[in-house]
């Protein structure tokens, strides 16, 4: 079950490997920041963005999409990352959504084998690192290469995670995750299983639904983020993760760019003053329920046809 992961490991790096042979003839302009690794699972208050310009912006890139590994002095549960952009000529989105393509193949081989093993979520990493050895990152591996194939008059940098996100999760899901830490812990201590802690959060949820919702609540770190204009209008058309640059084609009279400054959190603005108070559930898992929300009309966009082609919304 393991050749199923290795199979498709295979596949991806070919997949980039094609690509990185095509994109750099076609470069107009690169521009990346280079960003220091994490020593421990804690940002610190300043983060500086070194900036690189044409051709050591395009092996840096290079180097980034192949950057599967954890590096010397990288804390695990850390990421590697490299905001910037590469403007070319002509928009290779069959390359960039093939890359996609093989990435979510090789999740997908990840998640069968974890079924097969009746393992708990959480084993993903493990299953991964067992079926290819050494130090792999999971998030670096899986994380998505962005492309847009019509032209971009806009294209801002700024940092997010000033406020904390949450993750909407069945409570049948908790349920399993409870289950499993539960019996490891009798296992390892060597104690009953309804004496651990893990079995009386799994017991607190008795009277909830399989199918009934929770938000797992968590502080976001602070990361890069890149937002694009195609037409007109004020508002950004798209906003992704910046975590490795975005491949683009300017518009025909330029692209405006507005660069990534250096992180400081001293300078972050005030918290948003709409924040709804929590109806905690486990409030030691951070599970809470859903907050009324009323849904928003969605915002008309005018740019749909770009966005389907991109890789926005696969």
């Amino acid at each position: 079950m393991h050749e199923d992961i290795k199979n498709a490991f295979e596949e991806l790096k070919r997949s980039i490997a094609t690509f990185n042979e095509r994109w750099p003839s076609k470069v107009i302009a690169a521009r990346v920041w280079r960003l220091p690794l994490l020593a421990q699972q804690r940002v610190p208050d300043h983060i500086a963005a070194e900036s690189f310009e044409g051709s050591a912006a395009v092996e840096l890139t290079r180097d980034a999409l192949l950057a599967f590994h954890l590096q010397p002095g990288q804390a695990p549960g850390t990421v590697s990352r490299l905001p910037g952009y590469i403007a070319l000529t002509e928009p290779l989105m069959e390359e960039v959504l093939a890359i996609n393509t093989c990435k979510a193949a090789f999740s997908a081989a990840i998640e069968q084998t974890r079924l097969e093993l009746e393992l708990a979520p959480e084993a993903r990493p493990r299953i991964m690192r067992k079926a290819l050895g050494g130090a792999f990152n999971t998030k670096q591996l899986i994380r998505k290469v962005h492309g847009f194939p019509d032209p971009v008059r806009q294209l801002t940098f700024t940092w997010a995670g000033h406020t904390a996100g949450g993750e909407r999760v069945k409570v049948s899901k908790v349920r399993e995750q409870l289950k499993t830490l539960a019996m490891a812990r009798a296992d390892r201590e060597r104690t009953a299983l309804d004496r651990t802690p893990e079995w009386q959060e799994y017991q607190a949820l008795n009277r909830m639904a399989d199918d009934d919702i929770l938000v797992r609540h968590k502080k976001i770190a602070p990361h890069p983020r890149a937002m694009l204009w195609f037409g007109e209008e004020s508002r950004y058309d798209a906003m992704i993760h910046a975590n490795l640059p975005v491949f683009v084609v300017p518009a025909e009279d330029g692209m405006q760019v507005v660069d990534l400054r250096d992180f400081d959190r001293t300078q972050r603005g005030a918290l948003r003053p709409d924040i709804k108070p929590r109806r905690e559930v486990l409030a030691t898992r951070l599970l809470y329920l859903p907050t009324d929300n009323p849904e928003r009309p969605a915002a008309q966009r005018n740019n749909e046809a770009t966005l389907k082609r991109s890789t926005y919304s696969r």
